[in-house]
């Protein structure tokens, strides 16, 4: 766990997030500091503080009677998510396709859309490969913001995400339909970002990350509404 370029608190803070956004940890669960520095071999000072950052990331709740707990999402802070996500991504396409993009960057692109073709071409997406969907249509949607070159769409895509269940993404809830339609939309949205067509790549990204927060809050009301702020 330890890198020499960050402080031992951002190590820290770091891994508790990708924890929680991997939902390891329930609802309302509390973090103890004593637990976690013995889970993580560190002294107390460190967690502290990366308990504190977490909090201000708005993963965590801060209580002076109860100390750190996983923050609970509503139904209602995941549709805002991913609203927020479809603006700021919608908007991110629509400057590229007005801007155009750099040859590697269109090589990057076609790479990913080509892994998420290849598992496709193995039919009904295997639940063990959900990790490697995960990735490439995460380096799909990064690749693109990146390339927007605005520190505003990235911060408030990346903020959007950091609900638990935004951040995990629909596939849990997605058929084998979903993955060939949503993966289609990439092609799309490449393709009119590639023939310098703003208003059509705006509106693709938009339709492609808000039919993710319909399969998320579909999937949802069958497991009985509850978002489970630690859990995907």
């Amino acid at each position: 766990m330890n890198d020499p370029a960050k402080p031992l608190s951002l190590v820290v803070a770091d891994a508790l997030r990708v924890r929680i956004l991997h939902g390891e940890f329930a609802p309302e669960e509390r973090l103890q500091e004593v637990a976690v520095a013995e889970q993580m071999q560190v002294s107390r000072t460190p967690v502290r503080e990366a308990l504190r950052i977490l909090a201000e990331d708005g993963l965590l709740t801060y209580s002076p009677n109860r100390g750190y707990s996983i923050k609970r999402f509503t139904a209602e802070d995941i549709l805002v998510a991913f609203r927020a996500r479809a603006a700021m991504e919608g908007i991110g396409a629509r400057l590229l396709a007005e801007r155009g993009l750099v040859d590697r960057t269109l090589q990057k692109l076609a790479a990913v859309l080509a892994d998420g073709d290849a598992l496709l071409a193995r039919g009904r997406l295997p639940a063990g490969e959900l990790d490697a969907w995960r990735d490439m249509n995460r380096r799909f949607h990064v690749t693109l913001l990146v390339a927007a070159q605005s520190d505003l769409l990235l911060r408030v895509a990346r903020d959007a995400q950091n609900i638990p269940v935004v951040n995990e993404g629909a596939f849990r809830w997605y058929s084998a339909e979903d993955f060939r339609r949503q993966h289609t939309l990439h092609h799309m949205i490449l393709d009119a970002i590639r023939r310098r067509q703003p208003e059509r790549a705006e509106r693709l990204m938009q339709e492609h990350v808000l039919e993710g927060g319909e399969r998320v809050r579909a999937g949802l009301s069958l497991a009985g509404g509850s978002p489970a702020a630690g859990g995907s």
